[in-house]
C-alpha cells in the first residue's frame, strides 16, 4: 500500500454501473463488459482505516503468525494526545473485533513537541527540527536526555536547537567525570572494598544513589520519564560529581598508598553502578565509558570481598545494554548521614555564597570561624575541617562562642559561620560595594511601589503583579542583608 487501502468500488465504462466488490470483479454485472471496461475509485480510504490494524497487521494478520503469538498484544503504546481518538480509541476497538484482545496493556499520552513561540512544528510553518541535524550537532544521547528531562506528564515541549545544548552538557560531565576517575586508576592497586572499609563520605553517596535508583525505578514504571531525568541529572553532576568526587581528592592527595587504593576502589565500585543506572537515558555514551572500566578486576574484587549489603555484589562483565539496571537496596538508606553531609553542604554553600557576595577572588583562601551549636548534628563540622577548607577554599577555621567582630555571616541548621575580615580583605573597598548595592536595590523598591500603587496592579494580570511584589520583597531582604554587613564592618 502506497496511500492507504483503495476504494473498493470500480465504476463500469460502457453503462455507468458503479459495482462494490471484496473481490476485484471480473466483469460488469449489468452490461457484462469485461475487466478492463472496469475502473476502480482512484482514491484511498480515511488513513485512520489501515492505521487502526497496524498492532496486529505488521504481524502478519490475519494468518496465525509466530510474530502475532510473540508480540500481541504489546506492553504500551507512546503517543501524543491529539490522536487520541483518531487512532488510539480506533486501534482498542479493531484489535477487540479482529483477534479479541486489546492490542496494549498500558497507553503512555505525552505532550506535543512545539517551536519556543508554541506553535505545532509543520511543514507550512517551515518551525522543524530535524533529529538528525540535532544528533550532528549534539550526538543522540543529548538529544534522548533533553527530550526526556523536559517531558512532564501534561505539558507539551517547547524546543529550538539551542534547547539540547543541556543534554549535550550533561554528557560531557558524565564523560570527564569517567575520564578523571580512570586517570586516577594510574598507579593503583585495585583492591576488595568490604562494607566496614567504607567511610562516612562513602556511605553518603551510596545513600543518595539509592534514592536515585527509587526514583529512577518509579519513574519508568509510571512513565514519568523527566522525574527520573531529573532524579539522575541532580545525583550524577550535583551529588556524586560536585561533592563526591571532589571531596575524594583529599584521599589522594595524601601519602597514604593503601587510602589512594581503597578510595579508587570505591570510586569505581560507584562509578560503575552510576553508569548502568545512566544508560537508559545515555545508552551510547555510557556503553563507551563502560567498555573502558576495568570490569573483570572491579567482579575478581567483589567476589574476594564477599557479598555486602551496601557495594554492589554484581559480577556482570558483558556489554551495558544487557547489564542487571540497579535495584534499591534497603541498607544503603543512611538518614543520619544524610543530615551530617547536608550540613556540611549547607555551610560550604554559604561560605561560597559570603565569597560572591564580597566580590572575592575565587582563588583567594578565606579565614572564617563557625559556632556551632552544641548536640546539634552541625558538630559534624568539627570533625570535616579538611573537607570544608578544601571544598570551601578556606585556609583557616576558628569554633567561637559568639559572633566575632569585623566579620559578615551565614546561618544554617545548627551554625553560624562568620566570614572574618582581615588583612586579607580592603574593608572600605567592600563597605563601598554593599553601599551600592543597597543604593540600587533601594532604587529598586521605589520603582516596585510606584508601580503596584498605581494603575499597573490593577489592570496587569494576577501573576505578573504577583511576580512584581515578590521582586520587591526581594530587594528587601538582601537591604536589610547588606545593611546589617556594613554595620558589622
Amino acid at each position: 500500500l502506497w496511500w492507504g487501502h483503495r476504494i473498493p468500488v470500480w465504476y463500469c465504462q460502457k453503462c455507468g454501473e458503479m459495482i462494490v466488490s471484496r473481490e476485484d470483479p471480473k466483469c460488469c454485472p449489468k452490461c457484462n463488459a469485461p475487466e478492463s471496461d472496469l475502473q476502480q475509485d482512484p482514491d484511498v480510504m480515511d488513513t485512520w482505516f489501515s492505521s487502526w490494524l497496524w498492532p496486529f497487521g505488521t504481524l502478519g494478520w490475519p494468518e496465525k503468525t509466530a510474530d502475532l503469538a510473540e508480540f500481541y498484544p504489546t506492553t504500551a503504546l507512546v503517543t501524543a494526545y491529539d490522536i487520541i481518538f483518531f487512532w488510539v480509541s480506533r486501534m482498542v476497538m479493531a484489535g477487540l473485533e479482529f483477534t479479541g484482545k486489546a492490542p496494549f496493556h498500558d497507553i503512555y499520552i505525552h505532550g506535543l513537541v512545539r517551536d519556543k513561540q508554541g506553535r505545532k512544528m509543520s511543514k507550512s510553518l517551515g518551525n522543524g527540527i530535524d533529529p538528525l541535524e540535532i544528533i550532528d550537532m549534539y550526538g543522540a544521547d543529548a538529544l534522548k536526555f533533553t527530550l526526556g528531562y523536559m517531558a512532564a506528564q501534561g505539558q507539551d515541549v517547547l524546543v529550538d536547537k539551542d534547547s539540547f545544548k543541556m543534554g549535550s552538557r550533561f554528557c560531557n560531565k558524565v564523560w570527564n567525570a569517567s575520564r578523571y576517575i580512570l586517570g586516577n586508576l594510574e598507579g593503583r592497586n585495585l583492591v576488595p572494598v568490604a562494607d566496614s572499609d567504607l567511610t562516612e563520605l562513602d556511605k553518603w553517596i551510596y545513600s543518595c544513589l539509592n534514592r536515585a535508583v527509587e526514583t529512577a525505578r518509579a519513574a519508568f514504571e509510571s512513565y514519568r520519564y523527566n522525574d527520573g531525568a531529573s532524579a539522575l541529572y541532580e545525583y550524577f553532576w550535583n551529588e556524586f560529581c560536585d561533592w563526591y568526587v571532589e571531596a575524594t581528592k583529599l584521599s589522594f592527595r595524601g601519602d597514604d598508598d593503601n587510602e589512594k587504593d581503597r578510595a579508587a576502589s570505591v570510586l569505581l565500585n560507584v562509578m560503575e553502578e552510576s553508569l548502568r543506572l545512566l544508560h537508559p537515558y545515555i545508552p551510547f555514551v555510557t556503553e563507551e565509558i563502560y567498555g573502558k572500566l576495568p570490569l573483570e578486576e572491579i567482579v575478581e574484587n567483589r567476589k574476594k570481598a564477599g557479598a555486602q549489603k551496601i557495594i554492589s555484589s554484581s559480577v556482570y562483565t558483558g556489554l551495558l545494554v544487557d547489564a542487571p539496571y540497579p535495584e534499591v537496596q534497603t541498607d544503603r538508606a543512611n538518614a543520619p548521614v544524610d543530615e551530617r553531609f547536608d550540613v556540611l553542604k549547607d555551610l560550604i554553600r554559604g561560605i561560597r555564597g559570603l565569597r560572591v557576595e564580597c566580590g572575592l577572588d575565587p582563588a583567594s583562601k578565606l579565614h572564617v570561624a563557625v559556632k556551632v551549636t552544641k548536640g546539634s548534628s552541625a558538630e559534624v563540622i568539627r570533625e570535616k575541617t579538611d573537607m570544608i577548607e578544601l571544598l570551601a577554599g578556606v585556609k583557616q577555621i576558628d569554633f567561637v562562642e559568639s559572633s566575632p567582630a569585623k566579620s559578615i555571616g551565614t546561618v544554617g541548621s545548627g551554625f553560624e559561620a562568620f566570614l572574618l575580615v582581615d588583612e586579607g580583605i580592603n574593608t572600605e573597598q567592600l563597605k563601598a560595594r554593599f553601599e551600592k548595592e543597597i543604593a540600587a536595590e533601594e532604587a529598586s523598591v521605589k520603582k516596585s511601589e510606584a508601580k503596584l500603587n498605581g494603575n499597573f496592579a490593577q489592570h496587569a494580570p494576577a501573576e505578573v503583579v504577583q511576580a512584581e511584589r515578590d521582586k520587591m520583597t526581594e530587594s528587601k531582604r538582601r537591604i536589610e542583608k547588606l545593611t546589617g554587613y556594613v554595620k558589622s564592618l
